[in-house]
């Protein structure tokens, strides 16, 4: 058994609404206060849906502020509140499950960083209100970098290219990984969620999720094979603009539009039943700090094809079908490739059930708890000689399992 420090760690996770943020915090958090029943946890939220998903826990305690709070009044929140709260409650280390930590806080801070359209310069064309809100919140996260204990990735490829921009030394770099309960995902279902066979895309909607591209490619390899699935895409509208753009695509390709289903979000609960019932996942991304999707549909054994990049190659190995995210062409024949080369389909479920069972949320736990201990003994070592800065920290380590 592993020895955990019992901690009172303070997690803000008020910039989490659905998408990614949803999906790390509705798993970590359980296994969190699973793992180390005598670390009280204390979760800032301007959710309910994710609130509501958690489990009812002693050291698992859950604030949920104003959920219509915009930007501003959310950076103000994280800088201004969240080092008052942890003043008060005596925490020992703040965790920010967002891009921006509070600058200024009476303990250690550990920042996660997992969008990456704020970090990204690729010219991905955003509406000038939109460049402006990411503009403020890149430079917000720098600051942020810079006076955290650890910046936290999830994922090795993102901790290089993020780290890098940002300047940060390898040793304030933190990668750990996401997990999957990998039995849960592969459940089978009696009832399918859609009445034909059908390629299956999830994935909140932006821009770089590359849906349209998806859906030309898609529509390219339904105009010489008729007998191809439907294509469904899942995902809530984070970009209306560019959602307005995937339906257009959809409307310009003529009788196979019928055979495109873009469905917006759909309840948690459902997710599992889609992959269950689909017969290839496609994910063409080429903007991901990890691309958790990909892992669900492993998990499923479904058969799957990805963009090529790197991070995809880090999270998939060659459980995976690559294809360049930006030839439409690659792209539908990879797809074709996928679905009609005898033994390929099959040969990729089986490769990626194995590769699923890599990524455990236990072990993203466990690597977080080790994470918070270390910064925690580090400025507990700092401030030892210096006793009346904050002595609750000089205070004996106790251990429990």
């Amino acid at each position: 058994m592993q020895i955990i420090e019992p901690l009172r760690v303070l997690v803000d996770g008020s910039m989490a609404r659905a998408g990614g943020g949803f999906t790390y915090l509705v798993n970590v958090l359980p296994q969190l206060s699973e793992i180390a029943p005598e670390t009280q946890f204390r979760v800032l939220l301007r959710s309910s849906k994710i609130a509501n998903s958690l489990p009812a826990r002693s050291n698992l305690e859950i604030d949920l502020h104003d959920e219509n709070a915009g930007t501003l009044q959310r950076l103000h929140f994280t800088h201004f509140e969240i080092p008052r709260i942890a003043r008060n409650w005596n925490a020992d280390l703040c965790f920010s499950a967002g891009e921006s930590s509070p600058l200024r806080a009476p303990c250690p801070t550990i920042a996660a960083f997992r969008n990456p359209n704020v970090f990204s310069r690729d010219p991905l064309h955003w509406p000038w209100k939109e460049r402006i809100r990411l503009g403020v919140l890149r430079g917000i996260a720098g600051l942020s970098a810079s006076c955290a204990q650890r910046v936290m990735f999830v994922s090795e490829d993102s901790a290089r290219w993020i780290g890098d921009q940002l300047g940060l030394p390898e040793s304030q770099r933190a990668p750990v990984r996401h997990g999957i309960d990998a039995e849960q995902w592969s459940e089978s279902f009696d009832e399918p969620l859609h009445p034909n066979p059908y390629i299956l895309s999830v994935s909140s909607i932006y821009r770089y999720k590359n849906f349209v591209r998806l859906i030309e490619a898609y529509t390219e390899l339904a105009k010489r094979r008729s007998e191809i699935p439907d294509l469904v895409i899942i995902g809530d509208d984070q970009d209306p603009e560019y959602a307005q753009k995937m339906y257009q695509a959809r409307d310009a390709s003529g009788p196979i539009a019928e055979n495109i289903h873009i469905l917006g979000e759909v309840p948690y609960s459902d997710i599992r039943g889609y992959y269950a019932g689909a017969d290839l996942f496609v994910f063409p991304s080429h903007l991901e700090t990890f691309g958790h999707p990909l892992l669900e549909a492993m998990a499923s054994g479904l058969p799957t094809v990805a963009a090529d990049i790197p991070v995809f190659r880090e999270v998939g190995g060659d459980a995976v079908l690559y294809a360049d995210p930006f030839d439409t062409a690659e792209l539908a024949k990879a797809i074709e490739h996928a679905l009609h080369t005898d033994g390929v389909a099959r040969a990729l479920a089986r490769r990626g059930r194995e590769r699923a069972r890599e990524f455990t949320w236990e072990k993203t736990a466990m690597e977080l708890l080790h994470l918070f201990s270390s910064v925690h003994s580090e400025h507990t070592a700092r401030n030892w000689d210096r006793p009346l800065a904050r002595p609750e920290l000089a205070k004996p380590a106790v251990f429990g399992g």
